[in-house]
């Protein structure tokens, strides 16, 4: 529970909003001749989430280097300068909503202080309080779905576990917790998922860090992870049905690389060149009778990411028929599919920083980059698809838009693709 926990924040904005300002001010000498600076003006502030937004009005005095604001914060003093050149300065990591006096100085290349200048800032809720941890079992492991960080703060979220049951109903700090992971995010409305647990019945925790070391509290719940495997794909082949319109362009880039183990590097990954139809699919023939929970893919990884033809919404379908699939038409099915092929489920990439409101992808953060290249899991649920964990002998990927294509009118599009890894549990060897 000391992990190193490291965030950007918009506070190193102080000094490094222009290098070359920087450079000039490292080359000023000292000079005890230089009278202490003029106070600084406060022009306004604005209360935010934690914190405050302090406009200021510089002195007319050539002397003076920036601001440095000095005020507690959790039993310590801490401070934020900002340079001449910059007009508003940001105080954060306040817990609370109370009122918290500022001091503020202008100061000159000496480091000489001017007169205090005192404020009173009274913060927003924190995200700290707001955000909300909910837990719940997932295959293989848990999951923890974060609600309430509107603002998208910076978080770490750690989760405990307690494997001695009669530990329920005591007071948490007197549990016997050990810490299973800790979880980056600084988006909403997200799931995080730590998975490889031993389905065993547990007394899980999770509480919420944030950059200045404020915790949320703790929420507990007794739970018991879902029992899957990972599908040996030893078996597995290229089904290569009459149907199948998904080809490989290179026998580089086969369809066996989705499942080489290969970890979708630049040789390992499945490509399909843009002459391909919209939608287009490909079919595995798993070699035994499964029954899957969720699919884990990985992109072909760090390249042209959130963009080109790596899939973005895509079905899974299963063969449930008692022979082996013909690749035949019928035209009374979706996408023109012989009669024993059932749904398994529709998805979309997600992108934890959200899309724009148009559909496009937007600005692309530093998490959103972690999260595509780690790659997606595509749970299953019965209760929005039905045959969502049949048995199946045969699994089919249909494509229905990449990043180039989403919300245009292509009628042919190409599909680069680094790794699928079905788990759940098998029922013939």
């Amino acid at each position: 529970m000391k992990k190193i926990f490291c965030f950007l924040t918009i506070a190193l904005l102080a000094f490094s909003c222009d290098s070359r300002m920087d450079k000039y001010q490292r080359l000023i000498p000292k000079d005890d001749s230089i009278p202490a600076p003029m106070p600084i003006t406060i022009k306004s502030i604005r209360s935010i989430p934690g914190g405050a937004v302090i406009k200021v009005i510089y002195p007319d005095d050539n002397n003076i280097r920036g601001t440095i604001a000095v005020y507690e914060r959790n039993g310590e003093t801490v401070n934020t300068k900002i340079s001449r050149y910059v007009d508003s300065l940001v105080v954060e990591g306040f817990p609370d909503v109370n009122d918290h006096l500022v001091k503020l100085y202008s100061f000159n290349v000496n480091e000489e202080k001017s007169q205090e200048v005192p404020a009173t800032i009274k913060p927003l809720t924190p995200p700290i309080k707001t955000v909300r941890p909910e837990m719940t079992p997932t295959f293989g492991g848990v999951k923890i779905f974060i609600t309430g960080n509107e603002s998208k703060a910076d978080f770490a979220v750690c989760l405990l576990r307690d494997e001695d049951l009669a530990d329920e109903g005591k007071p948490i700090k007197d549990m016997k917790w050990v810490e299973v992971t800790t979880l980056f995010t600084s988006s909403n409305n997200i799931n995080l998922t730590r998975r490889s647990l031993a389905p065993v019945e547990a007394l899980f925790a999770v509480y919420i860090r944030d950059h200045w070391g404020n915790v949320s509290d703790t929420t507990m719940v007794k739970l018991t992870p879902i029992e899957e495997y990972k599908i040996d794909h030893s078996r597995f082949k290229d089904a290569s049905l009459d149907d199948d319109n998904c080809k490989s362009s290179s026998p580089s880039y086969p369809l066996e690389g989705l499942w080489d183990d290969s970890g979708a590097s630049v040789a390992g990954h499945f490509f399909a060149s843009d002459t391909s139809p919209r939608p287009c699919w490909l079919t595995i023939d798993f070699g035994l009778k499964a029954q899957l929970s969720r699919i884990h893919t990985l992109p072909r990884i760090d390249y042209m990411i959130w963009s080109s033809a790596h899939p973005r919404v895509f079905e899974f379908w299963g063969w449930i028929g008692e022979e082996k699939p013909r690749g035949t038409y019928n035209a009374l099915n979706p996408h023109g599919f012989q009669d024993g092929w059932v749904l398994l489920g529709e998805f979309e990439q997600i992108k934890p920083s959200g899309y724009e409101e148009d559909g496009t992808v937007g600005t692309i953060t530093a998490e959103d980059r972690a999260y595509f290249n780690a790659g997606n899991d595509f749970e299953f649920d019965p209760d929005k698809y039905p045959h969502a964990n049949d048995a199946i002998t045969h699994l089919r990927i249909v494509f229905v838009d990449n990043f180039s294509t989403y919300g245009t009118e292509a009628e042919t599009m190409s599909i680069q693709f680094g790794e699928v890894t079905p788990y759940g549990i098998q029922i013939t060897e």
